[in-house]
């Protein structure tokens, strides 16, 4: 068995999933995820958890992605990407770069950006998608998204359409074609993302990243490396025999009075139990009094 993350530069026309299956086969294991989908024209940065490590999904997620894309003005897709069928379009001879530029410059950076159509987002246990390949209607959530940095990154083309490069750091859950669809509508016209590539997610970038046919079990990073950031407690067995020890290793909850002696005084609201060079357990605080363990690698039993 091997425990840790994969970081996949994943290539164009394979789904995530066809990323997870590929590195079972080599890897000779089942318990293979990813930490989030790339659409199959979509490349770049995408994360592989092994063994233990898929327990670090819901953690890699919170970190902030960067991807580099192109905004096509002039043509709407019912994907709101390239892939998907025209809708509508619009002139956009009148739109200049100045208006480009200051849409871009001041396009607000929290906001409630509506979840695709052609997502897999669900709505009363459905998934949109088979509601739009049904022809349903139904009403989409919204969400609260933060885009960090958003800019320009090259020359635009104009023509009967405009292609507008731009680099985007966000957080989790903003769909990047919405994106390019809501500055298209700043601007007054049809709008789609006609190119994406990740270069950062999960605390990864591209520079980070393997080629997949490149990738073997030495290209697995061990859970210490990727929590590296954590706040680490390293736990002995000469502590008393149901004390802290005791009650990490057996996923017990622990008291603020237990933890504050491991920390040293330390007011902490997140704890990575370590032996060795073996992750434990992750513990958070819960309530004012108490930490509760989040993810669990070891028990006593693997000790």
């Amino acid at each position: 068995m091997y425990h840790g993350v994969m970081c996949v530069d994943k290539p164009k026309g394979m789904t995530s999933h066809d990323v997870v299956s590929k590195v079972r086969r080599i890897l000779h294991m089942k318990k293979v995820g990813h930490t989030g989908t790339l659409d199959p024209d979509v490349t770049g940065v995408l994360a592989v958890v092994v063994g233990q490590a898929t327990q670090l999904t819901e953690i890699l997620q919170e970190r902030q992605k960067s991807y580099e894309a192109v905004i096509t003005l002039g043509v709407s897709t019912d994907t709101e990407d390239a892939s998907g069928k025209v809708t509508h379009t619009s002139d956009v001879s009148h739109i200049t770069t100045e208006m480009i530029d200051e849409t871009i410059e001041n396009f607000e950076r929290e906001y409630n950006q509506t979840v695709p159509m052609y997502s897999s987002v669900k709505v009363n246990g459905k998934k949109l998608y088979e509601y739009a390949r049904n022809g349903e209607s139904v009403t989409r959530p919204n969400r609260v998204v933060y885009i960090h940095d958003l800019k320009r990154t090259g020359d635009i083309n104009f023509g009967e359409t405009i292609d507008i490069p731009i680099t985007v750091t966000c957080s989790k859950g903003t769909y990047i074609r919405t994106l390019a669809v809501d500055i298209g509508r700043k601007l007054g016209v049809d709008a789609h993302m006609s190119y994406l590539r990740r270069t950062e997610s999960c605390g990864f970038t591209i520079d980070d990243s393997i080629a997949l046919d490149d990738i073997t079990s030495e290209s697995i990073i061990p859970i210490l490396d990727v929590l590296d950031d954590f706040y680490k407690i390293e736990l002995k067995d000469e502590l008393e025999a149901r004390g802290p020890f005791f009650k990490t290793v057996n996923g017990q909850k622990m008291s603020q009075t237990d933890m504050m002696k491991l920390t040293k005084n330390e007011d902490v609201e997140t704890v990575l139990f370590i032996k060795g060079n073996r992750p434990i357990g992750i513990y958070k605080k819960h309530k004012e009094n108490e930490y509760k363990p989040f993810k669990m690698f070891l028990s006593s039993n693997d000790l």
